[in-house]
C-alpha cells in the first residue's frame, strides 16, 4: 500500500472520512428540517425518527473525524520516517 492509497487517488480513506463527514452533515440538516415540520404539524412520531437519526448521525460524523485524525497522524508518521 503507498501513501496515495492512504491520503489521495480515486476512492482513498482520507476521501471516505471526508464524505462520512459530509454525509453525516447534510443528514443531520435534513432532520432539523424534519423535527421542524414534525412541531409545526403535530405529528411526535416523525420529530422522535429524526432525533435518534440526528444522534446517529452525530456519532457517524465523530467517527469519521477521528478517522481523518488518525490518517492526518499516519500520512505525518510516513513522511517523517521517509525523510
Amino acid at each position: 500500500m503507498g501513501i496515495s492509497s492512504i491520503g489521495g487517488g480515486g476512492g482513498s480513506a482520507f476521501q471516505n472520512a471526508a464524505l462520512g463527514i459530509s454525509r453525516g452533515v447534510a443528514n443531520v440538516d435534513r432532520d432539523t428540517q424534519i423535527v421542524a415540520g414534525a412541531a409545526a404539524s403535530g405529528d411526535p412520531d416523525a420529530a422522535i425518527g429524526a432525533l435518534i437519526d440526528s444522534k446517529a448521525q452525530s456519532l457517524n460524523v465523530a467517527a469519521s473525524a477521528k478517522a481523518m485524525s488518525i490518517l492526518d497522524r499516519t500520512l505525518g508518521s510516513l513522511i517523517d520516517v521517509k525523510v
